[in-house]
């Protein structure tokens, strides 16, 4: 590869990627001169193809068309390819007259006991030319072909010669080659052409002359010590060429099959009516590919069905990766056998109807549209059951691939597999939000072919097993989750662990690669906050329901939704848009104002048509939309999205794209999967924390053009939106994963309410357990019921409210333990069946503080807005750490106290010191407590990074055990001295502290 340590040129970094295929991957190299450039086949190869494999099918050809025969035979294919496309032809084959039909190519075997398959697959050949002429005065420098059929073209630089890299490969395909030859015609024509250097690969799959978009091909090269972490471009190769991978993996045969049957496919281009308008080819992404196949082949491997996390960015293609993958699976068969892994592919969507890009890429994707079941809104779940083959009167269904909501699932009927031996992987997009409880445990449920009951059991000890193993993971269902924001919670449900024993994604493509290959923008980059000012007056003299929690919640609801603080805030953002945004995008841009409800969403919609029909002049052509749930009275008056914008509401987002409609106001509604490249700014008017805000903001950071990116923020902190971005930057991990001790110290503070009556309980659970229940029945479990909820009533306000928490946390965790574990504990799963039904009684009424009128109480005044920062081209920092939230919101948890005592365990095991456990671990409590209320730990926590607020902690800790040095010599004489000591002890802190003290100012 290298000349006397000199580096390579073009012409050899060429010859040497024809001899390494030649050499390492049975390709022959063919001479340009065979190339016909008119039909982009190498005529000779395809020929000797078609004799090797169907010689018997040819030479009957061959007597049926007297006279030039393979001229016809040639030109026969040629037209099937030019009618259907190249990917087409080579998946279905060419049909001739008499039925006889000539495959241009043969797939792999999915089956490996299949010899004639096999030995038709080993038939194919693959070949290499270099310097081919697609036309006279045009050409190409490396040229891959399978059985003759032209697959890849390829335009190589060196970095280390004149002809310059990459870029110059792709400025050539765009402006130096003509894209309407035979060879690099979209579909007809080679399925792929990679512009190549020595450091990176850029992919296009449809040259249109300038217009030709590349997308990077490149691995991504690790930053830093941790692979996982990476940018764009690809790692250093110690034995040569850093993007030597295309020549060692996906162009080698088992990687060309690959994308050939599993990956390239025509994308089918329709009007919002759905009517076909035009086609594209399409090619993955090496993410993409990546994924797919790593999960594919590690479910091969494994004789359990295990879960699997894909953690792919925003704007990633995640729709075509989630049907690629379920297209896969669908195909796979158990090694050596002809036994399908999986009786059934489902794709499952936390939305109100499937997805309708995602309807099309598995639609388009499939060979047999036949195989595919897609749950759209006129289906049910008696539908998906009959398509699931769970329908007792019909138990077969030929679907393979099911696209269905995660709601269908919560009516359909548990136990109808029991003792069956059907196996199903679950593909679940958006895991961050879609496995709320209740929604995998009704997945598991319906799936589930375990045992029946036991039938000696009496009927509670019987509904309260079922109750728990239908809940649980089941041994017959594997589940994929992708997301680009993954939450504690995911991570311990479908992560894998590490080499450091934590929870992190199978697959990753971070943000940052991301950004920095060009797929997605970096929203934080150009970000500015606005701070709102009114004047509060009391209208009555010493009115004691304005200290309640409930009238500030009312307070609060009354200046988000006044007319005056409304107009203020959209004035800015009006003037903004129009002056701003509105002329980027070549005209096109749009805005979207994100609000904190629906009636605030609402008021601000009419506020605008207010302001429009008053200055048409300026805002004419800028029309607006609304989007919430539901109903919601605005002023006397009954509004819906639908009676606000004129049209259905199933038709918002279609008539957003087109060029009438500028600003889309939201209250929750596409604040995630919504997918518009000409979303240019974002105007936020609410709080957002955490996985929420990460999944709202990035609803902006879709490529189009030359794109740039706004947000004007009036209530979040600049600070509080970097935080929730940095865990997802890079790498997610989880390190504290929800364990069984977590649940049992919830549950002991359950019990410590004194609210739940241990008999109650369990005849509640006896009236559940019956199924079919009398009126009588019912109303005696609404007195249980009751009875629980008057203790509850009857407590001091903030006893409640602890108790409300107490009890939602105690569901939460115990449904999530479920369903990571095996668990069981009979007197546990009742007290959860009781509360399931008891929270919702004890929460009815309560939390918003609306039920009484302020208005007459307060006035507000003197509203104004004011910017208070800008933030520009400010790069994320990563804090790859996530948690599961295990406390109630007060006081030290047992599992805290007890990772405090292991610490000093460790300490005294590693320093041969010998402190008492329990004493020192009140010692660090009480240290913990004592930072936390240090005024500069307390500053740096509001302005700071968790990486930066470590240091500060690390600081004030030596303060801390300096000024403490007289209590306790020599336990503070050795945490001063032992820096390895000290340090462990801060990582411990830090995060709590930071975490802590960042909720306690989001509460003031």
């Amino acid at each position: 590869m290298m000349a006397g340590g000199n580096p390579i040129d073009e012409k050899a970094f060429q010859r040497l990627i024809i001899d390494e295929l030649v050499g390492s991957a049975g390709y022959i190299e063919r001479p340009s001169r065979l190339f016909d450039p008119v039909w982009a086949i190498d005529e000779e190869l395809l020929f000797a193809f078609l004799e090797r494999t169907q010689a018997d099918k040819l030479e009957l050809l061959r007597a049926a068309y007297s006279g030039g025969a393979d001229a016809t035979i040639r030109n026969k294919i040629m037209q099937k390819i030019g009618s259907d496309g190249l990917i087409r032809a080579i998946w279905h084959g060419v049909d001739f007259v008499g039925g006889i039909q000539l495959d241009l190519v043969y797939p792999r075997p999915s089956a490996g006991f299949d010899t004639k398959s096999k030995s038709l697959f080993d038939a194919n050949r693959l070949s290499i030319m270099e310097e081919v002429y697609h036309k006279d005065d045009e050409r190409i420098d490396l040229v891959i072909f399978l059985n003759g059929l032209a697959l890849f073209t390829i335009e190589l630089k060196c970095n280390t010669s004149a002809s310059g890299d990459y870029r110059n490969a792709i400025a050539q395909y765009q402006t130096e080659r003509d894209s309407t030859t035979r060879l690099l015609s979209p579909k007809i024509g080679a399925l792929a052409h990679f512009a190549m250097d020595t450091n990176e690969v850029y992919v296009c799959a449809e040259l249109k002359g300038r217009e030709s978009f590349f997308l990077p091909f490149n691995q991504g090269q690790p930053v830093g010590e941790d692979p996982n972490n990476v940018t764009g471009g690809n790692p250093h190769n110690p034995q040569g060429v850093n993007t030597s991978y295309m020549w060692e993996q996906i162009w080698m045969k088992e990687t060309i099959f690959d994308l050939i049957y599993d990956f390239i496919y025509i994308e089918t281009k329709r009007d919002k009516r759905g009517r076909k308008v035009g086609e594209r080819p399409i090619f993955p992404r090496y993410q993409q590919l990546r994924a797919v196949r790593a999960v594919s082949a590690d479910m091969l491997r494994s004789p359990l069905l295990l879960n699997y996390l894909v953690q792919h960015s925003a704007g990633s293609g995640k729709t075509k990766t989630i049907s690629w993958l379920a297209h896969k699976l669908a195909s796979l068969y158990k090694p050596g056998t002809d036994e399908l892994l999986y009786d059934k592919v489902i794709i499952a969507t936390d939305r109100k109807v499937v997805d309708k890009q995602l309807q099309d890429a598995v639609t388009d994707m499939a060979k047999d549209s036949g195989i595919i079941r897609v749950m759209d809104k006129n289906k049910t779940s008696a539908d998906l059951g009959k398509a699931l083959g769970l329908d007792p009167t019909r138990r077969k269904s030929s679907y393979r691939i099911i696209a269905t909501t995660l709601q269908k699932f919560l009516y359909l009927s548990a136990g109808e597999l029991a003792g069956s031996a059907k196996r199903f992987v679950v593909i679940i997009d958006e895991a961050h939000g879609s496995t709320s409880g209740k929604n995998m445990a009704s997945i598991n449920a319906a799936l589930a072919s375990g045992d029946a009951p036991d039938s000696s059991l009496d009927e509670l000890a019987q509904f309260v097993s079922q109750g728990m193993r239908s809940s649980s993971r089941q041994p017959n269902i594997s589940m994929v989750g992708f997301t680009a924001t993954p939450t504690g919670r995911t991570l311990q449900q479908f992560g894998k662990l590490n080499e450091q024993g934590n929870y992190e994604a199978f697959d990753l493509y971070c943000m940052r690669q991301a950004i920095d290959e060009g797929f997605i923008l970096d929203v934080t980059a150009n970000y500015t906050t606005y701070d709102a000012f009114c004047k509060i007056v009391k209208a009555v003299d010493d009115d004691p329901e304005l200290e309640s929690k409930a009238a500030k919640r009312k307070l609060t609801h009354l200046i988000s939704t006044s007319e005056e603080n409304i107009t203020k805030k959209l004035e800015v953002m009006i003037e903004h848009f129009t002056s701003v945004v509105a002329p980027t995008l070549r005209g096109k841009a749009k805005a979207m104002i994100v609000t904190a409800g629906r009636e605030q969403a609402a008021r601000y919609f009419l506020a605008y048509q207010k302001m429009r029909a008053v200055d048409m002049p300026r805002l004419g052509k800028h029309q607006a939309l609304v989007a919430f749930t539901g109903e919601v009275d605005v002023d006397g008056a009954t509004w819906s999205e639908a009676g606000l914008n004129g049209f259905s509401d199933d038709l918002t987002a279609e008539e957003f794209d087109t060029d009438a409609y500028r600003l889309l106001i939201v209250a929750d509604k596409y604040q995630t999967g919504f997918d518009q490249p000409k979303l240019c700014a974002m105007y936020v008017d609410k709080k957002l924390r955490g996985v929420a805000a990460v999944q709202t903001l990035s609803r902006l950071n879709r490529i189009e053009y030359d794109k740039r990116t706004f947000i004007l923020d009036f209530t979040n902190d600049f600070v509080d939106i970097q935080a929730a971005f940095a865990p997802y930057y890079e790498t997610t991990t989880l390190t504290d994963p929800l364990t069984i001790s977590d649940v049992r110290e919830t549950y002991r503070r359950l019990n410590e309410l004194h609210i739940l009556d241990i008999d109650d309980v369990e005849e509640y659970n006896e009236l559940l357990a019956k199924g079919q229940l009398t009126h009588r029945d019912e109303r005696r479990m609404w007195a249980l019921i009751d009875a629980a909820a008057r203790i509850v009533v009857a407590m001091e306000e903030d006893d409640a409210d602890e108790a409300r928490r107490v009890i939602r946390n105690f569901i939460k965790q115990y449904t999530f333990l479920l369903q990571v574990m095996p668990f069981e504990d009979k007197s546990m799963h009742m007290d959860y069946n009781f509360c399931t039904s008891f929270i919702r009684v004890i929460d009815a009424g309560h939390g918003g503080g609306l039920d009484f009128d302020l208005t007459d109480k307060v006035t507000i005044e003197d509203f104004r807005v004011e910017k208070s920062g800008e933030h520009k081209g400010k790069h994320m920092v990563a804090e790859p750490e996530v948690k599961i939230a295990k406390g109630t919101g007060s006081g030290l948890t047992e599992t805290q106290l007890e990772k405090l005592s292991k610490i000093i365990q460790d300490w005294n095991a590693r320093y041969g010191t010998t402190f008492d456990t329990d004493i020192a671990a009140g010692s660090l409590v009480a240290l913990q407590a004592t930072l936390a209320k240090d005024p500069k730990v307390q500053q740096s926590a509001r302005v700071n990074s968790k990486n930066s607020f470590r240091h500060t902690v690390e600081e004030q800790t030596q303060d801390a055990l300096i000024a403490g040095y007289s209590q306790n010599t020599e336990w503070h004489k050795f945490l001063l001295s032992e820096e390895d000591a000290r340090n462990q002890l801060i990582k411990a802190f830090s995060d709590d502290i930071f975490d802590a003290l960042k909720e306690k100012f989001r509460r003031e």
